[in-house]
């Protein structure tokens, strides 16, 4: 499956019936800036030891040609399924899109 094109489809699918998008920045370097830091974030609330500096989930950050913007979206499949991680709000990505 190309994730890609899987992720853009959803993306212009959810813009249809939204006027409030996810997160979606003008720069790439913004758009992985922000992705990062909530693949970081993501990866440490879902950490079974508190206050440990988990590994990073996974994410992509690509171009949206019909907003013209970038956007991030982190991997909660792969992030959920750790031996590492454990219960919580699945929704803790707020404002990115998730896959």
């Amino acid at each position: 499956m190309n994730i890609i094109a899987s992720l853009t489809a959803r993306i212009e699918e959810y813009r249809a019936t939204n006027k409030q998008p996810c997160k979606n920045y003008a720069t790439e370097a913004a758009a992985e800036k922000a992705t990062a830091k909530m693949a970081q974030d993501a990866a440490n609330y879902f950490h079974k030891e508190q206050g440990v500096e988990a590994r990073p989930a996974q994410y992509v950050v690509i171009y949206n040609e019909a907003w013209g913007r970038w956007v991030g979206a982190v991997n909660m499949t792969e992030l959920i399924q750790r031996s590492s991680s454990t219960g919580g709000y699945i929704g803790y990505c707020t404002g990115f899109f998730v896959f």
